[in-house]
């Protein structure tokens, strides 16, 4: 988490610099007006996001999670992890969270693969946007191209992956601060 928030610091400085540099004071205050309008959108987002995944992680048991979308689970944690990724609905802050919260509490690294490949490749409640900003046809199109890539990518994750779990896990409870 240190070394994250450093590089995210860094980069804000070195932007911040840039913005003074191009604009002076008012164009850096410009760029926090921005980002303070961002954030207070965001909140409400991430509450409800972290919420989610705690309340996850306390009411389903690892046991559960392992039936399901662990290590036994084979093609059904897979197929489980794609259609909750194409289900649930909000951006990277509501299910990288859950993803983390998956791995926790006892899913395979496949599963969470194509929990995330379906999230991005799948939403459903993209549709409607879809269909109307480009058409019911190419929509229809990109659905069925994309429709085996959640499954392989878990697929190819449990094969690539299963020998790092651990060191994934470790990785995200340091990030957490779990540890």
């Amino acid at each position: 988490m240190q070394k994250t928030f450093l590089g995210m610091g860094a980069a804000a400085l070195i932007l911040i610099i840039s913005a003074w540099l191009q604009g002076g004071w008012a164009l850096v205050n410009e760029g926090f007006h921005v980002s303070g309008k961002m954030l207070l959108q965001v909140i409400p987002l991430l509450l409800l996001a972290f919420t989610t995944a705690g309340l996850i992680s306390v009411l389903f048991s690892e046991e559960t999670v392992s039936h399901w979308l662990g290590q036994g689970s084979g093609w059904k944690g897979i197929t489980l992890g794609a259609l909750a990724g194409a289900l649930i609905p909000g951006g990277p802050y509501v299910f990288f969270p859950l993803a983390a919260t998956f791995l926790i509490s006892g899913a395979r690294v496949g599963t969470v693969v194509s929990f995330i490949t379906a999230k991005n490749l799948w939403t459903v409640t993209r549709i409607p946007m879809e269909v109307a900003l480009i058409g019911p046809e190419i929509t229809f199109v990109r659905y069925v191209v994309t429709f085996v890539f959640p499954i392989i990518s878990g697929i190819i994750a449990n094969l690539l992956l299963s020998g790092y779990t651990e060191k994934i896990l470790t990785g995200i409870r340091k990030l957490q601060k779990l540890d």
